[in-house]
């Protein structure tokens, strides 16, 4: 190769063609040489992304694309919504009204699937949600971008948020909503979505995957999405604390690669009328890190969920079931001497007597005491055979939350973050957004 080409400046990003060579012996050069393929030109394109977007899918993920492009090749791109006219050169992130979008998502790809194709002036940034598009993104910062240039994949599996530093137990609590039916519901359909167990199960898997929790507990886990779910899960490793004849709709599974399960119960909720079908349960379970051999226990839980209103003795059920929750804490503290979490859907927020009487009794909510970040999100919307939504009725200021994370005996534990998982994808999964805590067992 000649000197000078050796030394062509990454922001150029030329394929070169393979130099025609003398046959052995010398003579005339190879009478059919490769074309040469010329990198596309960034300059003149503009971002597009689509009016009706969620920031993460849209102004965000711009911002992200302008900046990938702009360490790329120095340029600065603008960019707008697909409100504006079109132009023969743009970068389209995700659903947008332009055809080369409208051919991608008319394959209707997964949560985790992505693709980034280069073709005739349109350069595609998109997947079927924002975890996949940044993905996708990547690709685009450092792939040299030729015309005809696709890549496509699936970023299923994959563990793609670390903990926070000096953080060495992760715990996620998710109620996954028990749909129940092997049928998808006519709302859905209608709108291109599926709320089937079978579905949504790839959905609560891969987000046990990105964030590679120590714990998950579950509410309205029933046999259906178990017999989807589990499967997946135990592809990484992760198995359920218990076992028995009596169906655990509120089961706590463990990562066997990093904790040791020590003991575990399963306990439904009396009297039957505030039990739910038996969907208004606790487990609880204690654990020792193999990393450092220091125990912890974990309680997760549903209680009651109608209102006062509308069934006389509701709140006073939610009462009687908190206290039982704070006896098997103090239960947990007074044998093992760890600090004990306690999760679930509560179906009450910290205004109610239910949940006074369990912070009067020594638990804490986490985003109290987190150290770097408390999620104070309410962590609801609208999920239902209905349809789904973004829309909730509830407060932003902590006390409009139901899905509770209180830590118990605390000690020397440190509480690092609380957050609640608010991707748009994550809409489509269930009615309650999944929320996790970075802590450390010392």
């Amino acid at each position: 190769m000649d000197g000078k080409m050796k030394h062509l400046p990454a922001g150029l990003l030329l394929l070169l063609a393979v130099c025609c060579t003398k046959p052995e012996g010398g003579g005339t050069t190879d009478p059919d040489p490769k074309p040469v393929e010329t990198a596309v030109d960034l300059s003149g394109y503009k971002i597009i992304y689509a009016a009706s977007a969620e920031p993460e899918e849209g102004a965000d993920l711009a911002a992200l694309v302008r900046e990938a492009v702009k360490a790329k090749t120095g340029k600065t791109l603008a960019a707008t919504t697909d409100d504006a006219a079109e132009s023969a050169n743009e970068i389209l992130l995700g659903k947008t009204n332009r055809s080369a979008s409208n051919t991608y998502y008319a394959g209707k790809p997964g949560i985790f699937d992505y693709c980034l194709s280069v073709r005739d002036g349109k350069i595609l940034v998109a997947g079927g949600g924002c975890w996949a598009m940044e993905k996708a993104a990547d690709f685009l910062k450092r792939e040299k971008l030729v015309n005809g240039l696709e890549r496509k994949g699936s970023i299923y599996g994959e563990r793609l948020f670390p903990r926070e530093s000096g953080a060495n137990l992760r715990i996620l609590d998710d109620n996954v909503w028990e749909y129940n039916s092997a049928s998808n519901a006519a709302a859905w359909a209608a709108v291109g979505a599926n709320c089937t167990d079978a579905v949504r199960s790839i959905g609560f898997a891969g987000l046990v995957f990105a964030y590679l929790p120590d714990i998950v507990c579950f509410q309205e886990y029933s046999k259906d999405m178990d017999k989807y779910l589990r499967p997946r899960l135990e592809t990484k490793g992760y198995l359920c604390s218990t076992s028995g004849s009596d169906w655990n709709f509120t089961p706590i599974f463990y990562n066997s690669t990093a904790v040791t399960l020590e003991k575990a119960i399963y306990h439904r909720f009396t009297p039957s009328t505030f039990s739910n079908g038996g969907t208004k349960s606790y487990t609880s379970a204690v654990f020792t890190l193999k990393a450092n051999g220091k125990k912890f226990g974990v309680i997760g839980t549903h209680l009651w969920w109608k209102s006062e209103s509308a069934y006389a003795g509701s709140n006073a059920a939610r009462e009687a079931q908190a206290a039982e929750l704070l006896k098997e804490a103090k239960s947990i503290r007074d044998n093992y001497g760890c600090p004990v979490f306690i999760t679930g859907d509560m179906n009450c927020t910290l205004l109610s007597n239910a949940m006074k009487n369990l912070v009067a009794g020594g638990c804490t909510p986490v985003f109290n005491v987190a150290t770097v970040h408390g999620d104070k999100r309410n962590g609801y919307h609208a999920c239902s055979a209905d349809g789904f939504s973004r829309q909730s009725n509830k407060s932003d200021d902590g006390f409009g939350c139901i899905d509770q994370f209180f830590v118990y005996n605390q000690g020397t534990a440190e509480i690092k973050t609380f957050w609640r998982i608010e991707p748009y994808f994550t809409v489509e999964l269930t009615d309650h957004y999944p929320n996790y805590a970075d802590i450390v067992i010392n």
